[in-house]
């Protein structure tokens, strides 16, 4: 009895989870994608070779939001991490992993750490390394760094003392990352030597002790990690997550925004709701759009007609028919009149076009590579289950929906898609973030003149790769947009300026009567009125967006500061950055284009 019970105990646990790791810092970070890391074991003596899915569930065990996928080999007797990048709000959940092995599915649940709203900040180390950690920074290892671009997005700083053993795909997530905002600070190594990168990991092989590169920065410090003091630590924690005293103030100042200030009469803090547009905002507002719009009073009309006809007409009919066979013929020419009507009325009282709305910001890399960012809703007529893909290298998907349920699965990489099942006459929303490198532009600097209040004359000359179906074109040069019109093969300033603050407040939520109040709590909410099919409204959710602003700082010093100038190009969709599948009738989108552009006069 002893070895069929061993042998059933082993078949049950052919393959382990032996660790996972939650994000960079052991707890996920709020509104972003996390890499979320598994040490898995196969205990048996064939290879494991199947799919590993991960899902969010309700605490009463019921499957929610979007499960992720990858799938996984696993060679007999060897352990492997296996990573996937989930999304995750603000609240914690249950999640379940599950795996199929043979006829049996087996599944492991986690509980998830609550997630915080700051960003990490890492050491990383080497495979078996022994490197002394510093308090505060967690040590994350180099050979489970995720090669997905937006998968590092959850990370603020990295610290290193050696050039990481990686492949391409992670040293282009590394480097564009970086550019994309992240902050690298560089130490010497072991013996005291200044790093030596190589020319693929540029530009960290220049010796500069701060290179700014893009939005992010390289750090030199002359000196090795453990001759760090605790204060030098301390302050390089504290430069790092300056951000979470603003994000903390912030919130206070959402919640103030709820409230009636009777002194002041108006709503001090109404700003911060156009400022802080989350995604599942974005997308719920992408939805009113997307989704079938049925015209209820024809129906609610036809449906009071036809009670009046079986009711009182079929009781005049009765009472005036001589023979039974002309009650019978008036009764059954009512039953089909009305079908066809009902039919009519169902079919052509809604928009019976299938429909898509997507808003799109796309960073272009120095490589002319672009990081793009995607919030869409699909609005179908005929339910079903619907694959959805895009053109790219990389990709992440997510519906943002933490509390309704989704049926739907998603896989990450080059590879990417999302399998969703939509209802008739229904939509489903989704954020996607992916890399490609085949709509990239470059641009090029000819004349400039500033002067003491900002810029005076601009020409970029741009190449055959620039969008063709523009809106509107600005440079962001400190804290004004400089609007540009094109000429042929260039980009010209004709003088017209707009302070950037003037722009992020232009919302229409900002409009005389938009706002009310609940009588019951004294909240404020939008009064209800008729879904704007202009994408245009949402150009300062854009804006917000690439800039990083939020409602009370001070843009002027913090622009100045920076020092970053900006091409912002805002345009129509196009066909290529839509979704390929399924096939849509009616495609509406606007992306915003963002490219640095020094400017050396």
């Amino acid at each position: 009895m002893v070895l069929p019970l061993l042998l059933i105990t082993s078949r049950a646990f052919a393959l382990e989870i032996h660790e996972i790791r939650w994000s960079f810092q052991d707890r996920p970070v709020a509104y972003h994608f996390n890499p979320v890391t598994f040490l898995i074991e196969n205990n048996q003596e064939s290879p494991f070779e199947g799919e590993l899915r991960f899902q969010p569930e309700s605490f009463r065990g019921q499957p929610i939001g979007l499960a992720v996928s990858t799938s996984v080999y696993i060679a007999p007797h060897d352990t492997k991490w296996v990573q996937l990048y989930p999304y995750f709000s603000e609240s914690n959940a249950n999640w379940t992993a599950t795996w199929q092995e043979g006829a049996k599915q087996n599944s492991k649940s986690f509980l998830a750490p609550i997630p915080v709203e700051t960003k990490a900040i890492v050491q990383l180390i080497s495979a078996g390394s022994l490197e002394r950690g510093l308090p505060g920074i967690k040590q994350y290892p180099e050979e489970i760094f995720p090669p997905v671009t937006d998968a590092v997005d959850s990370l603020e700083a990295v610290v290193l003392d050696h050039v990481p053993r990686w492949d391409k795909a992670r040293r282009t997530a590394f480097i564009q990352w970086i550019y994309l905002g992240g902050t690298l600070h560089i130490f010497q190594n072991t013996q005291g030597e200044d790093q030596v990168f190589p020319e693929t990991f540029s530009p960290l092989d220049q010796n500069s002790s701060l290179i700014r590169y893009g939005q992010g920065r390289i750090i030199r410090h002359p000196q090795k990690i453990n001759q760090l003091s605790s204060n030098d630590i301390n302050m390089l924690v504290q430069r790092t997550q300056k951000k979470s005293k603003n994000l903390s103030d912030q919130a206070g100042k959402l919640t103030e925004g709820y409230y009636f200030n009777s002194d002041s009469g108006y709503y001090p803090h109404a700003d911060i709701f156009y400022y802080q547009m989350s995604d599942e905002e974005i997308l719920t507002t992408l939805t009113e759009m997307s989704k079938p719009h049925r015209i209820w009073y024809l129906n609610f009309f036809l449906a009071f007609l036809y009670l009046l006809v079986v009711g009182p007409g079929y009781y005049l009919v009765t009472r005036l028919s001589r023979k039974i066979h002309q009650y019978y013929l008036w009764y059954f020419l009512g039953i089909v009149a009305f079908s066809l009507i009902f039919y009519v009325s169902g079919k052509y009282s809604s928009n019976q076009n299938s429909q898509v709305h997507s808003l799109m910001l796309a960073s272009v890399m120095p490589d002319q590579d672009m990081i793009l960012s995607e919030w869409s809703s699909l609005g179908m007529v005929t339910g079903g289950t619907y694959e959805v893909t895009h053109e790219g290298e990389e990709h992440l998907y997510a519906a943002c929906n933490e509390f309704s349920p989704v049926n739907g699965i998603c896989m990450s990489g080059s590879q990417g898609m999302m399998y969703l099942e939509i209802p008739p006459n229904s939509s489903q929303s989704y954020l996607h973030k992916y890399r490609t490198s085949k709509t990239g532009f470059a641009v090029s600097v000819e004349s400039v003149l500033k002067n003491e209040s900002g810029l005076e004359a601009l020409a970029l000359r741009i190449d055959d790769k620039f969008p063709t179906r523009t809106k509107q074109i600005y440079f962001l040069a400190g804290s004004k947009l400089y609007e540009l019109e094109q000429e042929q093969d260039r980009l010209v300033f004709r003088g017209r300026s707009l302070d950037i603050s003037s722009v992020l407040y232009s919302s229409p939520q900002y409009q005389s009567g938009a706002w009310a109040t609940v009588s019951l709590t004294g909240t404020l909410k939008l009064k209800e009125r008729e879904v704007d099919d202009s994408l245009d409204q949402l150009f300062p959710v854009l804006l917000s967006r690439v800039t990083g602003f939020s409602a009370d700082q001070n843009l002027k010093v913090q622009r100045a500061v920076e020092g970053t100038e900006k091409l912002l190009v805002l345009g129509e969709t196009p066909e290529f950055l839509f979704l390929k599948s399924p096939q849509v009738m009616k495609k509406k989108g606007h992306v915003l284009y963002s490219l640095d552009v020094p400017l050396n006069e």
